[in-house]
Parts: C-alpha cells; sequence; structure tokens
C-alpha cells in the first residue's frame, strides 16, 4: 500500500481555463477533473485528502473515494504568432487575447489533443470549510509552491492547528492519520496535547524504519563476520552492536563495506572519535586517556575481519583522520 498523501486543489465553479485548455466541469463539493497535461496527475490516489479552493477561498476538505480514468479530447488554444499555450482573454483591451510574450491577437488557434482524462469522486465525505481556513493557510502548507500547478502536494499536519480538534474535519485528518502506512504498531499517543497526530505517527514511521533498516545491516555483518565484536571477540548477543564507520545520516549507507561489529562501549569509543582503524593496516588505536581504564590490552589489535576482504578502506581513512583530530595536540579546545 502506497502512503497517504494529501493536496491542494484549485477549482472553480464551471470551467476553468488553464495552459491554452478550455477548460473542466468541476463539481467542488464531489468531484474534481483533470487529465494527463496536469502535473502531479498520476501522484493522486483514493485515501489521500483533498483541500478544494478558489482563487480567493478554500470551499471544502474530502477524501478522495475513488478516481475514474478515461480517454477524451480537449482543445488547446494556442498563440497563432509564436504558438505558445499560456494565454489569456483581455477584459478590457483589443485584440482580446495576448500571450505571455507580449503578442496580442482576436482569435487563438484551436488545437484539439487527445489526453487520459480523470474524475476524483470525494462527494461522501466533502465537508464545508466555512471560515476554518484561508487560502493564505493553505499557501504555507504547500510542500513545493508553484504558481503554475493546479494540484499541488500539502503536509497536512501543518495545517492541524488551523483546524482545531473535535470538528469534522479533525476527524478526517485523525483517520488520514492512522492510515499512514507503517511496518507494524509501536508505542505512541498520537492524541497527546499539544502534539501534532499526524506528525507523531511520521515519526513512528521513521523509527521502524530505522529499526529494521539496523536490523538488516547488524544481519549482514554477521554473515559476514560471525556474530562477534572485531576487537574484543565478545560473543554475547546482546552487547554486540552494528556500528557504522561513516555515520548512516550523513552517508545513507548500510553497506556491509560501511560497517563493524563492536562491543556495545567500544560502538560508543567508535561513534565519539576515541578509537581508530588504522586504513592500512587495520589495527585498533585509543586515545591515550583510555589506556588506564581497562581499553590497554585491545591497543594494536587487529580488526578480525573473517578471512573476507573486511570494511571499506575509504570509510576507514575517513574515519581514521577523525580520530586523529581527536588526539591530543591537534585539537583547538
Amino acid at each position: 500500500m502506497n502512503a497517504r498523501r494529501a493536496w491542494s486543489l484549485l477549482t472553480v465553479e464551471g470551467t476553468r481555463q488553464y495552459g491554452g485548455n478550455t477548460g473542466y466541469d468541476d463539481d467542488p463539493s464531489s468531484v474534481y477533473r483533470y487529465d494527463s497535461d496536469v502535473a502531479n496527475h498520476l501522484q493522486m490516489q483514493a485515501g489521500d485528502v483533498v483541500i478544494i479552493r478558489s482563487k480567493a477561498n478554500v470551499i471544502g476538505v474530502a477524501e478522495i473515494e475513488t478516481i475514474e480514468k478515461g480517454v477524451g479530447h480537449k482543445d488547446r488554444l494556442r498563440c497563432p504568432r509564436c504558438r505558445a499555450t499560456n494565454i489569456k482573454r483581455r477584459a478590457r483591451k483589443l485584440p482580446a487575447w495576448s500571450c505571455k510574450f507580449g503578442h496580442a491577437f482576436d482569435e487563438p488557434l484551436n488545437e484539439p489533443v487527445e489526453v487520459t482524462t480523470f474524475a476524483a469522486h470525494y462527494g461522501a465525505t466533502f465537508i464545508p470549510a466555512g471560515n476554518t481556513i484561508s487560502v493564505g493557510h493553505l499557501h504555507e502548507a504547500v510542500l513545493r509552491p508553484s504558481d503554475q500547478m493546479s494540484i499541488k502536494e500539502i503536509d497536512l499536519a501543518k495545517l492541524e492547528p488551523v483546524f482545531g480538534s473535535g470538528s469534522a474535519i479533525d476527524a478526517l485528518i485523525r483517520r488520514f492519520a492512522k492510515r499512514l502506512v507503517v511496518p507494524e504498531e509501536a508505542d505512541t499517543d498520537p492524541a497527546g496535547a499539544g502534539v501534532s497526530i499526524i506528525e507523531a505517527r511520521r515519526r513512528v514511521m521513521r523509527e521502524i524504519a530505522m529499526r529494521r533498516g539496523q536490523a538488516r545491516f547488524r544481519a549482514r555483518l554477521i554473515r559476514r563476520y560471525g556474530a562477534q565484536c572485531q576487537i574484543s571477540g565478545c560473543r554475547f548477543p546482546g552487547l554486540v552492536e552494528a556500528a557504522h564507520i561513516l555515520a548512516y545520516s550523513a552517508s545513507e549507507d548500510n553497506s556491509v563495506g560501511n560497517g563493524v561489529l563492536l562491543r556495545s562501549d567500544l560502538h560508543t569509543l567508535f561513534d565519539l572519535g576515541l578509537l581508530g582503524i588504522d586504513p592500512a593496516s587495520l589495527r585498533v588505536a585509543f586515545h591515550p586517556a583510555l589506556q588506564s581504564a581497562g581499553y590497554a590490552e585491545f591497543e594494536g589489535r587487529v580488526l578480525f575481519v573473517n578471512s573476507s576482504g573486511g570494511p571499506s578502506r575509504k570509510a576507514l581513512a575517513e574515519r581514521w583522520q577523525f580520530f586523529n583530530e581527536h588526539l591530543p595536540g591537534t585539537s583547538d579546545t
């Protein structure tokens, strides 16, 4: 199942014209029509939340029930001089039409084209917005602002404070949050005071993804090196951890080349830059302050690689530099 998303849909009662298209016949309280020429036309899906707006007002909020797909034709209007589709009918000037390049003309060229048509139906879930939310609020929630798009993705979490709690729209938001895809349930209180229920659900998703990614990373390292710390030889499962050589937050690298298996305390020292692994010899080195703290026995020990090629030397070299920067005489502090 794909993750649920939220959208701002520009509409008007009757027909609307954009990009040389003669119009779409919308009913803002029940259906939104668009076609394959519209940006994001393949991104919306049933279950997504949509906020329908005109140029001046937010009309309502709904959840897409179905999307009907078809084939149709439409008239595409162009400038007769440069064939641009960005044209406008002028209210007070003659000639009646002009294009974005300043060409004026009496009538545009009419170029019929075949398109895939879409009709997003949401009438059963439509909730009038009233005065709850303004177009300005909606603009602030847009993820990738563009004046040229009638379908814009929004971050629904940013609108939660605007809608308030206890309303029909709040119930719709809670339903949206519950349908956000997570691999498994985790302990959370999405309805906690002052906490966005959508952001709470997103946090659960991130935590689960990181936990599962770490578990797979550790399993790959164990298959390569065996279930033991590569420095101390410790085999107690609860103490042996998968350590990234280059931090995952920066590298997004969960490959075996970017990891070593370390006892939990050694993992902490490695992350702090107080333990290093020479990329040339694979010998282990500790910060001098640790020599009297029970780590002298590991100084100079060669990293166990179990007859494999071992970790990435390039990654180790970057980490080795980080370790050396923490040695006495190399720091500004």
